[in-house]
This record gives structure tokens, sequence and C-alpha cells, in this order.
């Protein structure tokens, strides 16, 4: 009987490794690979940290629709003490459609703000939220959805 050959073609001298088509894999290829899986991983890594870390974090504490003149919102705000957020804040019907709607300024001075806002608002409020919260140009929220024929009410509210 004959045996069976367990030559690799590793194994082969380098003319029929040619022949045959075999390529070492080059340690210069093996290291840019290396390299470009730390670098798409570290940018992960680093996008993955913002998401989960922003710089700005805001939470609706409570609300009330006080009269159907205003609704009185309390958030907070959580930030860079340095650092001055705008937070949108929004007052809606049963039909979502919005009675108020202000953009409120945060100054510097402390990392954590407390505050309470008084909407005015054209009718008594169903719902109220905190739309975002952002550094000044970055805000990122819906437009003011108001029935044709109304507008926004002056902000903030001020007893008449």
């Amino acid at each position: 009987m004959g045996s069976m050959s367990t030559t690799k073609l590793k194994d082969l001298p380098p003319r029929l490794q040619d022949r045959y088509g075999y390529r070492r894999t080059s340690v210069v290829a093996i290291a840019v690979g290396v390299l470009l899986a730390i670098v798409v991983a570290g940018m992960g890594g680093w996008t993955a940290y913002r998401i989960g870390n922003p710089e700005v974090r805001w939470k609706l504490l409570a609300w009330e629709a006080v009269a159907p003149d205003h609704t009185s919102i309390t958030f907070e705000v959580n930030k860079g003490a340095r650092t001055s957020v705008e937070c949108i804040l929004r007052v809606q019907d049963k039909v979502r459609q919005d009675l108020g709607y202000a953009i409120v300024t945060v100054p510097p001075g402390t990392e954590y703000s407390q505050v309470t806002y008084e909407v005015a608002t054209r009718a008594l409020g169903f719902t109220a939220e905190v739309l975002d919260c952002a550094t000044p140009g970055d805000l990122h929220a819906p437009t003011p959805q108001f029935p044709p024929g109304t507008e926004n009410p002056p902000q903030p509210w001020r007893p008449s």
C-alpha cells in the first residue's frame, strides 16, 4: 500500500509554491490590519462614550397646568459649570397641537440647575415636555406646531 503524503504547500520549495499559488502573508499586511482594527475599535469606543455621556443632560421633574393661560414646568439640567444651555419647553392640548412653546436659557455658574418656568399658553395644557437642552446653536427639536391662525403667546407668562 502506498503512503499518503502530508506535505503542506508552505513546506514545498519556493519554485513549487509559486507554481501552486501559495503566498506568505506579509508582516506589513498583518501590521496594517491590526493597526486598522485598533483605530476602528477606538473610534467605536469613543462614539459609544460620547453617546452614553452627553455634554448636557436634562430631565422633566414636574409640570402643572395652573390655569388656561399658563403651565408651570420644573426640570433639571446637568452641564459644565462654565456652560450656558438653552432648553426648549412645549405645552400641548389633547390633539397634540402646541399651546405654548418657549426657549429657556440656563445661565452658567453651576453644573446642576433646577429650573421652574411658567410657559404662557392659549388654553389649559394637557401635556408638557422638555424637547431638548443643548449649548446655544446646538438645539435639535421640532419647531412649534400651532394650529393655523394661532400663535405662541409672549413668553414667559406674566400675571395680568
